[in-house]
């Protein structure tokens, strides 16, 4: 949009005192209009009657986007997407109205205002909107501060906007301002300090303050770029939830009698011989009984309740009432089994359980998870599993045409089955929505990222040490990352991995070898440049973080190894680290350096091969043919935690073929490699976990 398309702007130099006096009268008697030249109330008639949305102009008081916005994420709709400046009164008018116009022309025409980081693209009101609201907030504590020092009138009348706060009001207002200093106010500021509204709408230049330099009563802490984009769970916690979240679903569909997809987590969840759903007196009958009384104290009719229910039993109706179900208080005496907060307690983990391994095993981003409907998002293209959501980021403006596949691994759809059982508790159809059955008649609405957040934190705090939980740095993202961080780990570089988090959106196609995929090799290099959508890159990869555990695990002075080398080689690395160090270098210095020299190391699953040492040949070693790898078998071998997995493999599957009876013969063998793979997790301080 141009100055002649936008004649408002253009002369807004032109009429800017007399609207600051138009303003005033305004204020003060309701109407200013007497004595006001004409052309100039027909200027400011035409200004306030600019559209800024579907739904507002740039008079109102209120300005709202939702309109301009169906297809937002659920997670952004709603006060996201409005701006009230009727908030802020402690500012006059004309200050009001210079900041109306400003976010204007950064909505209207971003090209022009070249100091901020999208100028000339599209700019998104949810974008605008935080920056908006900061920068009010600011100036509100500056004029709160103004009208002490004077009376209300002289700063209505002798303020005539953002020029004339000076630079000691700037540092006066940071000492008491209550909302923390950020990228948001920075933004703000870089707006209207622009050259482009300096010369538009401006009468002088604002004061140059260097924001960084106050005192502020409230900083956000900063966050480097690399920890904040590729902020991961730490393995063992992975591993945790991973194994929790498993067990508890396989577990909840077994009792149940419903089928089960993921064999493996089944067969170990088994085999621990504990079963978190028996110990709440799950079974199909009380879980029916359950939802009925969920129901019931809802407020459910019988009609709803019929048509809810995964099957209605005759005992639950009325003895004396055709057509009514039992009243609450008879329906938890149908069973011995106390269905009271223990056991909604039980069903909102399972959910939680559902939640983490679609979330973790996907990718998927919180505005994608907020769309996944339980019912039908699972489905069967050639040999592939499905689940569909919808990719939203960059597409708020779009129709909902953009209906994504993500691969769905067998826990996955097990996650989703048991999602569909507990919505019949819930009667809301969303997988992320809130653990509360939904009225009759109201409409169900799946969770925002806060929520999500929530939810994620309830499941964490459940499974993880008091201490393991003061210590996690969570946030919505997180699992997309740890996801990518443990492929990297695994050396994937098949082409689903990126279909599967959706780091190219423009290519469509099925989710297979040579479909509609980049021809270029998909090493985590290149996944690691293109993480989001974007291309956004700068700081460690998960390439390099995989790398450097990699290096730590095998290089680190300060570690735990077992084998007889682990001591020798504990020596060897703590004399190289510490020539290093007394030069002056980190120890994380050292270790990157050792990354980007391709350090070479031999890992053969289970250990580390010690043997590179050796030139001839040894016919002793028992990795030769096998690739077998332990301390105790192989004089060169050397174990740490990076493979704390790989042991605990060793001994869950020895653990599950002593129960099959084929096993009899072998019985002796099994637990002898039970015992040594159960000493070197102890020697690592590792848990033995089946």
């Amino acid at each position: 949009m141009s100055e002649v398309m936008f004649p408002e702007l253009a002369a807004y130099k032109k009429w800017r005192d007399v609207a600051h006096v138009l303003l005033v009268g305004i204020q003060r008697e309701g109407s200013g209009t007497s004595g006001v030249p004409l052309e100039m109330l027909s200027w400011y008639n035409a200004l306030m009657a600019l559209p800024v949305s579907k739904r507002s102009t740039l008079g109102d008081p209120i300005w709202d986007f939702n309109d301009d916005y169906p297809n937002a994420a659920r997670n952004i709709k709603g006060a996201k997407l409005r701006l009230n400046f009727e908030l802020y009164p402690a500012l006059n008018q004309s200050a009001i109205l210079e900041v109306k116009v400003a976010m204007y022309c950064w909505l209207k025409i971003p090209s022009s205002l070249r100091s901020l980081a999208n100028s000339g693209r599209n700019v998104k009101a949810n974008t605008v909107i935080p920056c908006i609201k900061a920068g009010l907030s600011f100036l509100s504590s500056m004029s709160e501060q103004a009208r002490q020092l004077m009376t209300d009138e002289f700063f209505e009348v002798g303020y005539h906007g953002l020029t004339y706060f000076d630079a000691g009001m700037y540092r006066a207002a940071a000492v008491v301002h209550p909302h923390a200093f950020g990228p948001d106010i920075k933004r703000f500021f870089n707006l209207v300090r622009s050259p482009f509204l300096q010369e538009q709408i401006f009468d002088k230049p604002l004061p140059y303050v260097e924001l960084e330099s106050l005192s502020w009563a409230k900083v956000i802490k900063h966050t480097e770029e690399a920890d904040r984009i590729y902020r991961i769970l730490p393995s063992d916690v992975f591993e945790k939830a991973s194994r929790e979240a498993s067990f508890a679903v396989v577990d909840f569909l077994s009792v149940l009698g419903e089928p089960v997809d993921d064999l493996v987590a089944l067969t170990r969840q088994t085999a621990k011989e504990y079963s978190l759903g028996k110990s709440q007196g799950l079974s199909r009958y009380n879980f029916d009984l359950y939802v009925a009384l969920r129901l019931r104290r809802k407020g459910y009719d019988f009609h709803a309740m019929s048509e809810a229910m995964v099957q209605v039993r005759p005992e639950f109706h009325s003895d004396q009432y055709l057509d009514t179900f039992k009243a609450p208080v008879n329906l938890i005496q149908l069973t011995d089994v106390h269905l009271g907060d223990d056991f909604r307690q039980y069903i909102n983990f399972v959910s939680y359980s559902a939640c983490y391994l679609v979330a973790q095993y996907t990718g998927m981003r919180p505005s994608e998870l907020a769309e996944i409907l339980v019912e039908s998002c699972i489905e069967q293209e050639n040999d592939y599993w499905l689940l569909i959501s919808n990719v939203i980021k960059h597409r708020q403006g779009l129709a909902k045409l953009f209906d994504d596949k993500w691969i769905a691994i067998p826990i996955v759809r097990d996650a989703i089955r048991a999602a569909c059982l507990i919505a019949k508790v819930k009667q809301n159809p969303y997988l992320f929505s809130n653990v509360d059955t939904v009225a009759q008649g109201a409409e169900p609405t799946s969770m925002t990222s806060t929520g999500i957040t929530f939810q994620f934190r309830a499941f964490f705090e459940e499974i993880l040490t008091d201490e393991e939980y003061e210590t996690l740095t969570f946030s919505p993202y997180t699992l997309r990352h740890t996801l990518a961080h443990h492929m990297a780990r695994a050396e994937l570089g098949l082409p689903f991995i990126s279909h599967q988090l959706k780091h190219f959106g423009d290519l469509v196609g099925g989710a297979g070898q040579n479909k509609a995929f980049s021809e270029v090799s998909l090493g985590y290099g290149a996944i690691a440049a293109i993480l989001s959508k974007g291309g956004r890159s700068g700081g460690k990869t998960p390439l390099q973080m995989a790398e450097e555990e990699y290096i730590t695990s095998f290089c680190d002075p300060d570690g735990n190894y077992a084998g007889p080398n682990a001591q020798i080689h504990k020596a060897r690395m703590k004399k190289v680290f510490d020539g290093y160090m007394a030069a002056g270098y980190t120890k994380e210095q050292i270790i990157t350096q050792m990354v980007k020299k391709r350090l070479a190391i031999i890992n053969v699953g289970q250990g580390f091969c010690y043997g590179m040492k050796r030139e001839e040949h040894d016919e002793s070693l028992p990795c030769i043919g096998s690739l077998r790898c332990n301390p105790i078998r192989c004089k060169n071998a050397v174990v740490s935690k990076v493979h704390a997995p790989k042991w605990r493999e060793v001994y869950v599957q020895n653990s599950l073929a002593l129960s099959s009876p084929a096993s009899a013969q072998v019985e002796e063998e099994l637990r002898a490699a039970m015992e040594e793979a159960k000493g070197v997790l102890e020697y690592l301080g590792e848990e033995v976990e089946v």
